[in-house]
Parts: C-alpha cells; sequence; structure tokens
C-alpha cells in the first residue's frame, strides 16, 4: 500500500467501518461518516463547516466497490466490508498506527455462532473438504445459507460474502475459504443449474 500522504479517501471509510466492527456486522451509514471524520477531518468535513459529511461518505463507499473490487456489502440499514474488505482496512490502520477500538463487543454478535455451526455440519462443507468445489451444486449452497437456489444472483453473492466475513471474524478459516470458493464460483454453478 502506499505511504499515510496518498491514502485515499476510500481507504480511510474502509478503516472508520472496521473500526466500527463491520467486518462482522451491519454499520449505520452516519456513523461511518462521523468515524472517518475523526480519521480524517480534513478530508471528511463539509467545504465550510467543520462537520462530517455524510454523502461524501455514501459514495466513497459505493465507489469502494468498481474498478473490480469488492470490499463492501450494502444493506438498507448500513455497510458491512468483505473479507477482501477488512483485510485492506486492516492494512491503512496499521498504517495509521491506529487500533480499530472503537469495535462493538463481540457478546452482540454471538448469534452468528449457530449459523456458522450449522454450516460446518452441513453435508455441502464435508463434500467440500473432500472434493473441492465440483463436489457441491447450487441446491446445496441455497441450503447452506438458507435461500432459494432460484435467488438472484447478486443477492446469492452477497449472502455468501457476508457469512464469508462471518466466518472469518470468529476465525473459521476454512468454512470462510470454502464460503469464498463458492461465492467465486456461483456463477459456473448457477449456469449448471439451467443447463
Amino acid at each position: 500500500m502506499a505511504p499515510e500522504g496518498t491514502i485515499g479517501l476510500v481507504d480511510y471509510a474502509l478503516a472508520a467501518l472496521l473500526r466500527l466492527g463491520g467486518d462482522a456486522s451491519v454499520v449505520d451509514l452516519e456513523d461511518i461518516a462521523v468515524e472517518a471524520h475523526r480519521l480524517a477531518p480534513e478530508r471528511f468535513r463539509w467545504r465550510h463547516h467543520d462537520y462530517p459529511n455524510l454523502e461524501l461518505v455514501r459514495v466513497v463507499l459505493s465507489d469502494a466497490n468498481k474498478r473490480g473490487n469488492h470490499w463492501v456489502l450494502y444493506d438498507r440499514k448500513g455497510r458491512k466490508l468483505t473479507v477482501e474488505g477488512a483485510r485492506r482496512a486492516a492494512a491503512v490502520l496499521q498504517m495509521l498506527q491506529a487500533e480499530p477500538s472503537a469495535r462493538h463487543d463481540d457478546t452482540l454478535r454471538r448469534q452468528d455462532l449457530p449459523d456458522l455451526a450449522r454450516m460446518e455440519s452441513h453435508p455441502a462443507y464435508e463434500r467440500w473438504r473432500l472434493g473441492g468445489m465440483s463436489a457441491i451444486d447450487i441446491v446445496d449452497l441455497a441450503d447452506l445459507v438458507r435461500c432459494a437456489a432460484s435467488t438472484p444472483p447478486k443477492q446469492f453473492s452477497d449472502r455468501l460474502r457476508n457469512f464469508e466475513a462471518m466466518a472469518a471474524h470468529w476465525h473459521r478459516d476454512d468454512l470462510a475459504r470454502f464460503i469464498g470458493q463458492a461465492a467465486d464460483d456461483l456463477p459456473r454453478l448457477i449456469a449448471e443449474e439451467h443447463r
């Protein structure tokens, strides 16, 4: 990554999202704007007043997924980091010599653990461990993330990325790798289903 002087707006916004626990839960856009303003007050303020610029943060996070990146998941309630987004944000925070101190207590997110345990005991996960992605079909994957096989691809992919981030947050690395591969392989699985 580039020296501190060239950290971009997207990098600061991703770092703000991580500091607020956006690697494991959805964070409200207003909270992200306030945190981005704390990290880089001159870059995330109104032109004439020292207030957090909500619209700038919204646009910057919208642009975060352009040019082939997939760093942010969108939700009506706010934003959440993908695994790749969390890695990039952590690198920015390290460059800024900051700690993700504003993160919420993990006890608030422990409802994730039953979902992860269910996924780890799912037959599709075991088949993947034995035979890779070729042993998985779209019906397996839909059952794993509790949606229909006919769910629109973007929504299906977002569900997978959400669970991948959740697994990575709880250090279920093998499960996160499986779900990440499934998200990457989703177009092929959908195409096979429609043959």
